[in-house]
């Protein structure tokens, strides 16, 4: 299988970090998006939507992110592994904490860290109050459960712990949430390969973004 990525896409992390669990190796093909390798003609076949990740088999292609990792873990499972369990009430709430961090927290995140990418200060304070919400909500997911949709580790904490990656990336203070904080470290330890495709790729994000002058000391 081969999967067109950037290492600094927390997206592509989920799926990357996904195979690492599964034992199953991806074929891993590099796109530069900013030499416009997402627009080629060759990857345009691919993904007419040009975004990342993206992955091919043979005649066959799926982009987005989470539904690139139920693929994943669907075919290369007995359909009943842990990390998506065919328990149709626990596959409901991994399915519910996918759409959310697609639709809202993820999307939250990019609003906030995106100005100060690109234009080195921070965008408007609503996009901070929302992004505050989102954590909120992701607060109250583990207030009833160990982890995000059960009380063991799936896909769905996986996406979600490459989002709150990306809140540190942008020195977003999370400090009040507790749960959140316990959550991450443990899936942060538990993960297989966390460490060399997520935390050295967010050390390298980390350094395009400047420090909002509220959180410079």
């Amino acid at each position: 299988m081969d999967l067109y990525y950037t290492a600094l896409s927390p997206p592509c992390w989920s799926v990357i970090l996904l195979s690492r669990q599964l034992n199953f190796p991806l074929n891993l093909k590099s796109i530069d998006t900013t030499a416009g390798e997402h627009k080629t003609e060759h990857f345009l076949k691919i993904n007419p939507t040009h975004t990342l990740p993206a992955l091919a088999v043979d005649e066959y292609a799926i982009s987005e992110s989470r539904a690139i990792m139920i693929y994943l873990i669907e075919s290369q499972t007995d359909g009943n592994h842990p990390l998506y369990p065919k328990d149709v009430k626990t596959r409901g709430l991994i399915h519910n904490r996918l759409d959310f961090d697609l639709g809202t927290f993820y999307k939250r995140a990019i609003d906030y860290c995106m100005p100060l990418f690109r234009i080195g200060s921070l965008g408007p304070e609503e996009n901070a109050a929302k992004l505050d919400e989102a954590l909120g909500f992701l607060e109250a997911f583990l207030s009833k459960t160990q982890y995000v949709a059960a009380n063991h580790l799936t896909i769905a904490d996986i996406s979600l712990v490459a989002t709150v990656t990306t809140l540190d990336i942008c020195y977003f203070d999370r400090s009040k949430y507790n749960k959140v904080a316990a959550w991450y470290d443990t899936c942060k330890k538990e993960l297989i390969g966390y460490e060399d495709v997520i935390a050295d790729s967010a050390a390298g994000w980390r350094k395009l973004f400047k420090k909002p002058e509220s959180e410079a000391k």
